[in-house]
């Protein structure tokens, strides 16, 4: 007795996958779902780099904080999105950058701040007489230079975030010319 095969959906006629792909796309969280469906197979990949796919995909409850880094990279989908003039990548973008300019300068305040905070301290601890202020100076300036270190990550993310503003900048600047 034969097996009867199941059907499965990339037999489906191309012109109804698309339509599929459009409705992943439309959705509120369409980009993050659009994002994940290119790992399915070639024919999902091939599907959702369709422009009118990528100019459909839905930005609205994207958290890029909340989402693997490759989203927003140059070749993620926020940028693979752009040059379709998707309004709703465009408005993430901005959003984001508004963001990241205010973080931008708090980080860069607060470097500052623990920067000089550390000096103080470390001039404390050539002056200090006994051992316990020594001590208690060096544990200090640990925190510190933690603090430090931890504001240096942030501002590492932030300069990833800004070279994706400039491959951005790039393409727009690409569609304007033509």
């Amino acid at each position: 007795m034969k097996r009867k095969r199941q059907s499965k959906i990339t037999d489906l006629n191309f012109d109804v996958l698309k339509h599929v792909m459009y409705h992943v796309a439309v959705s509120p969280d369409g980009a993050g779902n659009l994002a994940r469906t290119l790992s399915v197979c070639r024919l999902f990949k091939e599907l959702a780099d369709d422009s009118d796919i990528l100019k459909a995909a839905a930005f609205d409850q994207v958290n890029l904080s909340g989402i693997h880094e490759s989203f927003w990279r140059p070749a993620g989908m926020l940028c693979r999105c752009l040059p379709t003039g998707n309004p709703t990548a465009f408005n993430t973008i901005r959003k984001n950058a508004e963001i990241l300019n205010v973080s931008y300068e708090i980080l860069k305040r607060d470097m500052f701040r623990g920067k000089m905070i550390l000096l103080v301290r470390s001039t404390a601890l050539e002056i200090a007489n006994t051992r316990a202020r020594k001590k208690a100076f060096a544990a200090a300036i640990d925190d510190c230079s933690s603090t430090c270190d931890a504001v240096d990550a942030q501002i590492e993310t932030i300069e990833q975030f800004l070279e994706m503003l400039k491959a951005v900048l790039k393409v727009m600047r690409s569609q304007i010319a033509q």
